[in-house]
């Protein structure tokens, strides 16, 4: 069936499957990242001013609280955004 011939209603139906569909995609992804990470992990991820490095203080279900590392700032980080750092030893 072309998308040309559907009716309102089947583009309606069409387009909550598909919004379910991505729903799910990022629940995986969300899932994903948040199984790499733990408290006290230090990570870096893509801030408003460029790179922030910090350490993660909490796990949500939905989003990971990050004490940059000047200590003061804390932000709010979807899990997928974060990037665990390595110790270069």
């Amino acid at each position: 069936m072309r998308i040309e011939d559907m009716s309102i209603d089947q583009l309606l139906e069409l387009n909550q499957t598909i919004c379910r569909r991505i729903d799910e995609l990022r629940d995986q992804e969300n899932l994903q990242a948040l199984s790499q990470l733990r408290v006290g992990l230090k990570v870096t991820f893509e801030g408003r001013e460029g790179p922030v490095l910090g350490i993660v203080t909490k796990i949500n279900r939905k989003s990971v609280i990050v004490l940059g590392d000047d200590g003061r700032k804390q932000y709010k980080v979807s899990p997928e955004l974060l990037r665990p750092l390595r110790d270069v030893k």
